[in-house]
């Protein structure tokens, strides 16, 4: 996988913060068994919390991922922030 410019979630405009809230929501819901009922202010705070590091990925074809070194800290931040008792 070929990786160019990279960008912190926090280093985002509002508008790509939010589709990138709406994907991590997608990608993450499953795999982390979380409530499809959370609020979004609550993965927006989790998100920005652990401030993924984003790359823009050339090869095969042009996507943005979140970048592998993130994910544990993202992971971590996600469970945190969406099981806490309401």
């Amino acid at each position: 996988m070929s990786a160019s410019p990279s960008c912190r979630f926090s280093r985002l405009c509002p508008t790509a913060q939010e589709l990138m809230i709406r994907l991590i929501r997608e990608q993450f819901i499953s795999c982390l068994s979380l409530s499809t009922e959370a609020p979004e202010s609550a993965w927006s705070r989790a998100i920005a919390l652990a401030d993924p590091t984003f790359v823009y990925c050339t090869t095969p074809e042009p996507t943005i991922r979140i970048c592998p070194d993130s994910y544990p800290q993202l992971r971590e931040c996600l469970r945190q922030e969406l099981t806490k008792p309401a």
